[in-house]
């Protein structure tokens, strides 16, 4: 690992600690530290480092942050996918009366779970909620389990360095840090 990763990882470590804190690891995963990489959480682990990446759906095998919590088999896996998916339903059900102002020209749209991440977001920095329903239906089409292969996630398609995308609320959470750090340059507008 060069240096410039490692400092990299100590950068975000201070941030993902709190973006983390509430992230339950199971039995069969593990908390990334300072200084972990792949090859040697594999080799401790006894599996490879392409299962983990495909586990985890890492985009560059060679950068993973402290905080971050490794899936280390299908059946663990799993069962992130299954409490991840309960959990966007529950919010789902609560978000039912919010309603989309903002249809972009291809169609897209943030929805009704989008609409609601959008007013909390907007009432926590002062930006429209149809700015934020924007970005929801640019970035996400209102896909809560959106991902992409940089490592953006969730509706606001959020990097991991902002926090956990497991929730609706989480997304939420991480898509304020993501503006409270970079404005909307975090979005490319």
């Amino acid at each position: 690992m060069t240096n410039k990763m490692k400092l990299q990882l100590l950068t975000v470590a201070g941030v993902l600690g709190l973006a983390t804190a509430g992230v339950a690891a199971s039995a069969d995963s593990y908390t990334v530290q300072s200084g972990d990489t792949l090859s040697a959480i594999a080799a401790n682990h006894n599996t490879t480092v392409d299962k983990l990446v495909s586990l985890n759906n890492i985009a560059n095998s060679h950068l993973i942050y402290a905080g971050q919590v490794l899936e280390l088999d299908e059946a663990s896996a799993a069962a992130t996918t299954a409490t991840a998916t309960e959990a966007t339903a529950a919010t789902t059900a609560d978000t039912s009366s919010y309603q989309s102002s903002v249809v972009l020209s291809n169609g897209n749209t943030a929805g009704s779970v989008g609409a609601y991440a959008a007013a909390q977001v907007a009432a926590a920095t002062g930006t429209s909620a149809s700015t934020w329903e924007y970005i929801i239906a640019k970035e996400s089409n209102g896909n809560v389990n959106a991902y992409n292969p940089s490592g953006a996630s969730g509706l606001f398609q959020t990097m991991p360095i902002w926090g956990d995308t497991s929730t609706v609320d989480a997304q939420i959470q991480a898509a304020i840090r993501a503006y409270q750090s970079s404005g909307f340059g975090a979005w490319g507008l």
